[in-house]
């Protein structure tokens, strides 16, 4: 027996294909500096550093192509799952958890389930556009601190870990918002009737 379409297919806006394709330039843009470090930078290059930014060992520059990989991870998967949402909110539901999200997008009128469900995935755009864009200033941080032998310690650490902070408490403003937004939309269905 195959499975019921319940949501329609609806295309994102402008804002949303922006956000996309910027997604998509900065995940080509980490590899594109990956890729430049190799043919730039020495063989042997600092790997380690203390907290003051002095290097305290070495390695392999294809260390910065595994980084590289690690770092496109969330950017890739943000992609796919955006690219693929209405497959995997139809037929793999279970593979996109987000309670709140879902208990609303049933009491919402269908014809506007395609405008929320976009909703939702722009914000997921946004997220990864920003955690990307710090990954990318990360993984430059570090080329120009194997090529100088130093690093700002605390600027790499300290960055990645506040931005993710950041990103996931604005992620949870957000979600509240439009479900906020949503039982609005609910009440005022319900009043028409």
């Amino acid at each position: 027996m195959a499975n019921k379409v319940k949501y329609k297919r609806v295309p994102f806006d402008i804002l949303g294909k922006s956000l996309f394709s910027f997604l998509f330039a900065e995940l080509m843009s980490i590899w594109i500096v990956a890729i430049f470090t190799l043919f730039f930078l020495p063989t042997i290059i600092p790997s380690n550093f203390n907290w003051s930014g002095i290097a305290t060992a070495s390695g392999y520059s294809i260390t910065i192509i595994i980084t590289a990989l690690l770092f496109s991870i969330v950017p890739a998967v943000i992609l796919i799952v955006s690219f693929f949402r209405y497959k995997l909110l139809n037929y793999y539901r279970y593979l996109l958890t987000a309670p709140i999200f879902y208990s609303n997008l049933k009491g919402v009128a269908s014809s506007r389930r395609g405008y929320w469900i976009n909703q939702y995935f722009k914000m997921l755009l946004t997220a990864g556009v920003y955690f990307s864009c710090i990954l990318l200033v990360v993984l430059l941080e570090v080329y120009a601190a194997a090529e100088k032998n130093s690093i700002n310690g605390a600027f790499v650490i300290v960055i990645p870990v506040v931005s993710i902070v950041l990103v996931a408490v604005l992620m949870l403003l957000l979600v509240k918002s439009m479900y906020k937004e949503m039982e609005k939309e609910i009440k005022s269905k319900r009043r028409r009737r």
